[in-house]
């Protein structure tokens, strides 16, 4: 069966793809290039076997069937990222509409989550025709971008704002397989699309010259058990904020899900029961 992979047209990803054309043709994969939604919904479809998606895209799609993380790559970030921000207009103090020209990028949504629980700023991001921060700010109160902020811009990091917030790595894309649809040696493919130069890790230093600490943050490109905790965590604050139906969890690939019978179940019970009296 000719495997079939889904990945992100997205710049942020270069390294973790870096060799994946090249790969894909001499093990005769087809690969699909994407925006990010159009990767979910070619894999919620059946249209591709393997994909990289984003948790919001993991978390919805576990009610359609029984999405499975393959642990090997990953994109997650640790801080600050100068990946993508939220502009503010200068001098406003109401902050009543927000722009984007990808609102429905899940680091637009993770955005949002921030307004609402740092500042208590609820917004719909609406769709704009540019991607240039001060035409979108001539009519918007605010902007969301993948887009560095500078030291003149009143700003946000997205990123780094999630970590002073929840004090966990955001992950921004794992791979995905569905459950015994796995395809043979996929990990070791996956790992073959990485650039050769890329480290497990890597840090983020912005110098800032009148202050005295430097912005700092790190990209994580391995899976571990933190990563495997920060996700799970993610899917619990995105069903809260309402952008997946339902809790989801982290299931591996490989990984047997059991679920206790009834006997243990009331077994635990009693001895619980007993525990406390």
């Amino acid at each position: 069966m000719k495997i079939k992979i889904a990945i992100p047209d997205n710049v942020i990803y270069r390294q973790l793809f870096s060799n994946a054309e090249s790969v894909c043709k001499e093990f005769g994969i087809t690969l699909i290039k994407a925006p990010e939604r159009e990767v979910a919904r070619l894999f919620e479809t059946n249209s591709v076997d393997v994909a990289f998606l984003t948790p919001m895209d993991y978390g919805r799609g576990t009610r359609i069937a029984d999405y499975r993380v393959i642990p090997v790559n990953v994109f997650a970030i640790d801080g600050y990222s100068r990946i993508a921000s939220t502009f503010f207009k200068p001098g406003q103090i109401t902050i009543k509409t927000c722009g984007s020209p990808t609102p429905d990028d899940f680091i637009m949504s993770i955005g949002k989550i921030l307004l609402a629980e740092r500042y208590s700023i609820i917004v719909d991001l609406q769709k704009t025709a540019t991607d240039k921060k001060d035409e979108i700010l001539e009519a918007h109160d605010s902007a969301m971008l993948w887009k560095k902020n500078f030291f003149d811009d009143t700003a946000l990091d997205i990123t780094e704002d999630w970590q002073d917030t929840y004090t966990i790595p955001l992950v921004l894309g794992a791979w995905v397989v569905r459950h015994e649809e796995e395809p043979e040696g996929i990990e070791r493919i996956l790992k073959l699309f990485e650039a050769d130069s890329l480290d497990d890790s890597k840090p983020v230093i912005d110098k800032i010259f009148d202050a005295s600490e430097p912005r700092m943050g790190k990209l994580i490109h391995k899976w571990n058990e933190e990563i495997e905790k920060s996700f799970d965590a993610l899917l619990e604050i995105l069903f809260y904020h309402q952008f997946t139906n339902e809790i989801a969890s982290v299931k591996l690939m490989g990984a047997e899900i059991t679920t206790p019978d009834k006997d243990t179940m009331l077994f635990a019970q009693d001895e619980e029961e007993d525990e406390n009296q």
